[in-house]
């Protein structure tokens, strides 16, 4: 029988019983009162009111019933308990719980409202897992919204003791301050959840293969020897270099490691016993100074932030690479190609370059993807776009070239004639394929790459250049809401842009290029 028709035949009989048994359940859902008529063998049978009622569901076996309540999502399998004694029964022990704003109060944002609600909403919480016995937790997702007049984390604390069992497989924390800790010294300065860390170590150091902690404290004065533990997500979590370390090095399972705004780690330092690990990102942790990896096999490195000391060692392996930093298209010409000689893929994320792209010492042999992303508005009004050459010149694989920039400061628009455009002679860029530039601006550099590409890119197939400085666009379909807001200054610079495009562009794009030109949208930017 199918989950759906499953389902439909729980409403007909819950209909049936209406008259004998009254469901008492919070908020439609919340089966807290049923477990005062649960007896203890999860009978089918129950009187109430002198009168008998009975499940009459299939007769199948009751571990097949608990398994099909198993693979019900938490809100249906809560209602199902509802109608079903024996699936109140499995409730109790159901595998997945996920206790979020969204499955919780779904229409309220809990970062806004006052204390009251909160407070209700934390009830609920500890009113599931109290009549959760813990047995059987798989999967325990937890949003916890601090209450103003709270002092201590104690039903925090309460709630981890129930959920975190020997079985458990993945663990997603979030805990929600009173106020909003954006910079780094309100995060240094915001009192935290210290997480338990005997409770991983005693309960969970052999099941655990997902944890993911964020706006919380981890302080391990032990090795904590997660066994089985694959993914790492910690998100403003104060633990320092050290402590990461040791937990690292006992962790031989571990693939994936994400670390955004863990301010306290000076020295980032991968074990080389990780054997199976593959990708790392760091995200703004606004302390470090130096990451060094160990690791032999990782093949994914992701970096947001100011600029440090990075030594990839053997990396080999390592094919899928993004930096974001200041100056960061220097960094990455005159440094990657050497450190990780076999990179695919390039994603390059910038705030300010205060010099054009150098020619590259070393080639880029096994490169076929490459991003640039300029963001904010703090780019010379001279850069010059058409230095990027030196990095098809030192990129003989390259396929695709993703160029965005974003709402920039002053430049001057190109209105001259097309014969004083400079022009690299003597390129081939035997395989690029498909290129796209968002943002494009009538500068004059930027007129002259475009036309370099279609000179010189002899396998080119498809060129997309986008007016518009926004990544996000509606194409005129409703359903899929507006586009990114444009103020009017930005609008009729767009529109220089595509005339810029019929004048210089357009008249050299060979037949077989297709050949797209992407105006305001019409619907959401008309001027």
């Amino acid at each position: 029988m199918g989950l759906m028709a499953l389902n439909r035949r729980m409403s007909t009989q819950q209909e049936q019983q209406r008259n004998h048994v009254r469901i008492e359940a919070d908020n439609g859902w919340n089966a807290s009162s049923l477990s005062k008529r649960n007896s203890p063998a999860c009978q089918q049978d129950h009187s109430h009111g002198g009168k008998k009622a009975r499940y009459l569901g299939p007769d199948l076996p009751e571990d097949i019933w608990c398994h099909i309540h198993s693979l019900l999502p938490m809100k249906d399998a809560a209602r199902t308990a509802c109608v079903s004694h024996s699936f109140l029964c499995s409730w109790r022990s159901h595998p997945n719980l996920t206790l979020t704003n969204e499955t919780m109060c779904p229409k309220t944002n809990l970062k806004t409202v006052g204390p009251n609600v909160i407070t209700d909403h934390n009830n609920k919480i500890g009113r599931v897992l109290m009549n959760h016995s813990g047995a059987g937790v798989k999967t325990f997702r937890l949003e916890y919204f601090v209450p103003c007049d709270a002092e201590s984390y104690h039903c925090l604390d309460n709630w981890l003791q129930i959920a975190v069992t020997p079985m458990i497989e993945e663990l997603d924390l979030v805990v929600w301050p009173k106020e909003a800790t954006f910079s780094s010294q309100k995060r240094k300065e915001a009192a935290m959840f210290n997480f338990p860390c005997t409770l991983l170590s005693d309960m969970c150091r052999d099941s655990i293969w997902n944890l993911r902690l964020v706006n919380c404290a981890l302080h391990p004065s032990f090795q904590l020897g997660f066994r089985s533990l694959k993914r790492l997500d910690l998100h403003n979590v104060h633990i320092t270099g050290d402590e990461l370390g040791s937990l690292l090095s006992s962790s031989f399972a571990l693939e994936w490691l994400k670390l955004v705004y863990c301010d306290d780690i000076v020295r980032l330092e991968i074990p080389c016993l990780l054997q199976r690990f593959r990708f790392l990102e760091v995200f703004a942790c606004s302390g470090l100074e130096v990451i060094e990896n160990k690791a032999p096999n990782i093949s994914r490195f992701w970096f947001t932030g100011k600029e440090v000391q990075i030594a990839l060692g053997e990396s080999l392996k390592v094919k899928n690479l993004k930096l974001d930093h200041s100056c960061s298209i220097s960094y990455a010409i005159n440094t990657l190609p050497s450190s990780v000689p076999n990179l695919e893929k390039l994603t390059i994320n910038s705030g300010r370059e205060v010099v054009n792209a150098p020619m590259a010492p070393i080639k880029f042999l096994h490169l076929k993807v490459l991003s640039i992303n300029f963001f904010g508005s703090y780019f010379h009004r001279d850069y010059d776009y058409l230095s990027f050459v030196s990095f098809f010149d030192a990129s003989p694989s390259l396929e695709t070239f993703r160029l965005y920039v974003g709402r920039q400061s002053t430049y001057d628009s190109f209105e001259g004639d097309s014969s004083s455009l400079r022009r690299i002679t003597e390129r081939c860029h035997g395989k690029l394929k498909s290129v796209k530039i968002t943002g494009f601006c009538p500068q004059k550099s930027m007129l002259e790459l475009t036309c370099h590409i279609l000179e010189n890119a002899v396998s080119l197939r498809h060129l997309t250049l986008d007016a518009s400085p926004v990544n996000y666009r509606c194409f005129g379909n409703i359903s899929r809401g507006k586009c990114f807001p444009m103020e009017t200054t930005y609008i009729r610079e767009a529109h220089k842009s595509i005339l810029a495009v019929r004048t210089y562009i357009e008249g050299r794009v060979p037949s077989k290029v297709k050949f797209n030109v992407l105006e305001p949208c019409s619907r959401c930017h008309a001027l």
